[in-house]
């Protein structure tokens, strides 16, 4: 490509170059005629011939040149992964959009490869967030107003495939396992909350075991449960610090292996997760029962987009786990009607 530098007279007999920055109006200076990265076009004349001997930045494009418009839209459509598409092109940067709802997964480590190309320029929303349908989750770009072709294979070639996609949720079966020995009005408050919750996310309505406070009637509620078919057990009203509180006298009783006591993210800290014969129990503090923002929020999104509650997700919350009013992005917005 080159660079040349006309009056706008000259420039009124010229098409195919590329305006290179904006150019207003001399009789409203506020008002832009032309904007930056226009491709001039027989139509443009009358303008440019009013404008007379104004000096003009013209970018002329070789055969292996490609302009911002085509290289942003061809690296928005190779970024564009399952359950997101481009939604269109706005001054050459394209927007890419979440078709289903779910959890926003990126590829960081071809991203980065990606954009480590000179002016070739994708940015997402963080990893793991939960997105609506029509959210907007990435855009692409091109810095300057022509990159060389084989600069947009590239990218494309790295990008294949996709750089973000959306996992959609499903439906999972939740149960729950409460104390008796809650008061009647917190166990109601924290089964409202739980069910309003997953109902969020399109779950079926959980099963909800009420059992009191001796190892034995543990034990058989979460046998129960378990035969139910849970796919993850929610307990509310343990001692997480009481190496000898009955549930977890009762999981080991079960063949039940506590995996972790303490998640690294607050409020949620004092979370425990065990195994029961496949199936993972996740101890709640109270904080997990009722709040909208702690870390059994963080990890349900994860949960119903088919990811498995492990000790390896519980300690990847850690970065990002210290949660105020600023990290409200990354939550579940239940408030809101979907």
């Amino acid at each position: 490509m080159r660079a040349v530098e006309v009056t706008a007279q000259e420039a009124a007999s010229l098409t195919g170059l590329v305006l290179c920055h904006n150019v207003f109006d001399p009789e409203k200076p506020k008002s832009v005629l032309l904007r930056k990265g226009r491709v001039l076009t027989p139509g443009d004349r009358p303008h440019l011939e009013r404008l007379g001997n104004l000096p003009l930045h013209l970018l002329e494009l070789g055969p292996d040149d490609v302009g911002e418009t085509e290289a942003g839209l061809r690296l928005g459509s190779a970024a564009a992964g399952s359950n997101v598409e481009v939604a269109g092109e706005s001054e050459s940067q394209v927007r890419l959009v979440a078709t289903k709802r779910g959890v926003l997964h990126v590829d960081q480590e071809r991203l980065a490869q990606v954009v480590g190309l000179d002016g070739i320029l994708v940015w997402t929303l963080e990893a793991g967030v939960p997105v609506e349908e029509g959210r907007h989750v990435a855009s692409a770009k091109v810095a300057p107003l022509a990159v060389p072709r084989q600069d947009v294979e590239i990218a494309e070639e790295k990008a294949a495939g996709g750089l973000v996609r959306v996992v959609p949720y499903r439906d999972r079966a939740v149960s729950v396992l409460v104390r008796e020995q809650m008061d009647s009005r917190a166990r109601d408050k924290f089964e409202a909350s739980i069910r309003m919750k997953l109902e969020w996310f399109g779950a079926s309505a959980p099963t909800v075991c009420y059992v009191g406070a001796g190892t034995d009637a543990a034990a058989r509620g979460l046998q129960e449960l378990i035969h139910g078919g849970a796919e993850l057990v929610l307990v509310g009203g343990t001692g997480s610090t009481d190496p000898l509180d009955p549930m977890f006298l009762a999981i080991c009783s079960l063949g039940g292996q506590v995996l972790r006591l303490g998640v690294p993210a607050h409020p949620g800290s004092t979370y425990w997760l065990a195994d029961l014969q496949g199936v993972p129990v996740l101890g709640l503090a109270s904080c997990g029962m009722f709040s909208q923002m702690t870390a059994l929020d963080l990890l349900l999104p994860r949960f119903f987009s088919g990811e498995a509650v492990t000790s390896r997700m519980l300690t990847s919350l850690a970065v990002g786990g210290l949660i105020g009013r600023e990290c409200s992005y990354l939550f579940p917005q239940y408030e809101e009607e979907r």
